[in-house]
């Protein structure tokens, strides 16, 4: 795969015409956006505008049901990586877990930035439980660091010193039509 053209913007920028042309100039099959669901929302929107019919990919970062209602109807199509399993989908205890408990607060909707707090929330207090009574931080670390192989409920991790990333969990979603998630 060859990278045929690059551009950056501003976060708070308005104005994507720019970073629309040196994308589209090329004709790539695919573009891969890092950036917040109103900069991508823009970009694809201008992308879409200059005739461009290609595949749209994102990171998880970008939140995609911000995406999808920031876009309308020009979603339908684009790609977001995830980095927890489906939310929806009962298939693992920790997500039926984060169901039964948001159901208990009187919470119905599900989403991917709500699981992956909850599974960083579980990470988080296991490190405090191994860390013992009265932690340092530098126990915490330590603790944290030690996890090999932690198994949260279906969604395992995996902490040392040189792997901070806790997960190689990623997976593809894309936005179907009338914004819905497609897991």
């Amino acid at each position: 795969m060859n990278i045929s053209a690059a551009a950056t913007v501003d976060r708070g920028a308005t104005n994507l015409v720019g970073a629309v042309q040196a994308i589209i100039g090329p004709k790539p099959d695919a573009v891969i956006m890092i950036a917040g669901y109103r900069l991508v929302a823009e970009f694809v929107r201008g992308m879409k505008k200059e005739g461009y019919a290609g595949q749209f990919h994102n990171l998880s970062l970008v939140g995609a049901k911000a995406l999808a209602d920031a876009l309308g109807s020009d979603s339908y199509g684009v790609a977001v990586s995830r980095v927890v399993p489906d939310p929806w989908s009962p298939t693992t205890s920790v997500v039926r877990e984060y169901q039964g408990l948001l159901g208990a607060a009187g919470v119905k909707e599900y989403d991917f930035a709500s699981l992956e707090g909850f599974l960083v929330a579980k990470a988080f207090t296991e490190g405090l439980r191994r860390a013992g009574r009265d932690p340092t931080p530098e126990q915490f670390i330590t603790a944290l660091e030690t996890m090999a192989d932690v198994d949260l409920g279906g969604f395992v991790i995996n902490f040392s010193p040189s792997n901070h990333n806790g997960s190689k969990f990623v997976d593809l979603s894309m936005i179907g039509r009338n914004g819905k998630l497609i897991t």
